[in-house]
């Protein structure tokens, strides 16, 4: 699934009392911001100039520009007169028994892990029946479920629902090891003013102006989907295809991406190029099992949209796959893609978002309390390094912090309090928000292996945000 994170410009110098390090600690921004040089893609320039050198540019003036983050997860983080929200599936019911969705002020100060006050405002959906998964702009929120046929559109400047649709019965429901139904995730592409929604036989392209769906993309259904707002490229890992059904049929792009000699591929990861609607097979020949490159489950994928390096973590399999879409040798012939493919290991975590300033990369474990964080750059040219550690317990008493499931609840994004790289998870109770500074966990990082942060290191670096509380 995919979150569209909007960054934003940064609000001013205003410290983030036991969770947040010292902007202004070179030696976060070195530890965030070391590595090889990225080399501009075929139309990055704008992306490069947008994060103008990286940590530097976030610490002193905060992002220059919006700037959609590639991720994972299920929750979009959107940047409204001047205030950074992510919309949220919540437990809570209108007194008239409607469902909700928590619109969440980000940018609270806090109060590290003891908790503050975050909710701006419970949306109305109008309907009994929840949202699951939410992206957006500055113009719209799309909200959407899993267990039902339901799209919502939501006014971020007003936090009301403006219009509700119900998808049709040519809509069926994919299905995974652990996730699936209706839609499995929604990235927003603000350039062009569309949503896509994963759907059981493809991407749903939603038109915010009229909003209404325009057209469907056939490809094999993803779990969470990855998308890039600059290149407009959204991946798609996939695997279990003929899981989805409508009607007791599964898709017919089930037979649509081949292996290397041949035959349907298993598993694996489509690119679909949103400008003219092609999707691209990826192929890797040199992979252990050229049948299934990325693994026999490909769980997700996390994207950064100005390197195009691209994670997909292989569930169950102990290590992520890191592409570099940079170098990608796309064949329109064919419809098949080659890029660059490495591996980082052992780590084993579903989730993963990418913070497009500072290209760090941030995983969590379904339904677990891991963390773990890694220089993306860095790690696509080899480097085995990485930071883990476990969240702490929930405030007041909670117990054990526990990310939700399917669909992911992970995104990174630039702070609208100071431009450093936070990072976003959900309890899978659906009160609690976690913050995570993510320049204070990579500054624990070696190169070439594993560092296990101390538990006084994770709770320095979190604060957690009660969403059903009114700030």
């Amino acid at each position: 699934m995919a979150v569209a994170c909007g960054s934003s410009g940064s609000s001013g110098a205003v410290a983030d009392s036991g969770a947040d390090v010292d902007a202004n600690d070179a030696s976060l921004v070195d530890a965030a911001d070391s590595g090889p040089a990225v080399e501009a893609g075929p139309v990055m320039d704008a992306a490069a100039e947008a994060s103008d050198g990286g940590a530097d540019a976030a610490v002193e003036a905060g992002p220059a520009a919006p700037l959609g983050a590639g991720t994972t997860g299920a929750f979009g983080v959107v940047t409204v007169d001047g205030k950074q929200k992510i919309y949220l599936p919540s437990n809570t019911v209108t007194a008239t028994g409607n469902a909700t969705v928590a619109a969440v002020d980000v940018g609270v100060v806090g109060a590290g892990i003891a908790g503050a006050p975050a909710l701006v405002k419970s949306v109305d959906l109008g309907t009994t029946a929840g949202a699951t998964t939410t992206a957006g702009d500055a113009t719209m929120v799309v909200a959407a479920a899993t267990t039902t046929n339901d799209v919502w559109f939501i006014d971020p400047t007003t936090d009301t629902v403006v219009k509700h649709l119900s998808l049709d019965a040519t809509y069926g429901r994919s299905g995974f090891s652990s996730g699936g139904g209706y839609v499995t995730g929604i990235a927003v592409d603000p350039a062009t003013h569309t949503a896509v929604l994963g759907v059981w036989n493809g991407f749903a392209i939603l038109d915010l102006t009229t909003q209404t769906i325009t057209k469907v993309i056939p490809a094999p259904p993803s779990e969470n989907f990855g998308f890039d707002s600059l290149h407009h490229y959204v991946y798609a890992p996939f695997y279990d295809c003929s899981s989805s059904m409508n009607g007791g049929t599964p898709p017919a792009a089930c037979a649509s991406p081949m292996t290397p000699e041949g035959g349907i591929m298993p598993a694996g990861l489509s690119v679909i190029d949103l400008s003219d609607g092609n999707v691209y097979t990826y192929e890797d020949p040199a992979a252990p099992d050229p049948r299934n490159p990325l693994g026999f489950e490909p769980d997700s994928a996390g994207v950064d949209p100005v390197t195009q390096i691209v994670m997909v973590p292989a569930e169950n399999e102990g290590y992520e796959n890191i592409l570099d879409f940079s170098k990608a040798s796309f064949d329109k012939s064919s419809k098949t893609v080659k890029a660059p493919h490495a591996i980082l290991m052992p780590l084993q975590y579903e989730g993963v978002a990418i913070e497009p300033v500072t290209h760090l990369a941030f995983f969590e474990g379904e339904g677990s309390a891991g963390i773990a964080l890694a220089k993306s750059i860095q790690a696509s040219a080899g480097d085995q390094g990485y930071v883990s550690g476990t969240m702490p317990t929930l405030p007041g008493g909670g117990g054990q912090f526990e990310s939700v499931a399917d669909p992911h609840g992970i995104a990174a994004t630039p702070s609208i309090i100071n431009g450093k790289p936070v990072g976003f998870l959900v309890d899978s109770g659906l009160r609690w928000l976690a913050r995570v500074d993510l320049s204070g966990v990579a500054a624990l990082e070696q190169s070439g292996t594993e560092v296990k942060a101390t538990t006084g290191q994770v709770q320095a670096a979190v604060t957690f945000l009660d969403t059903t509380t009114i700030e």
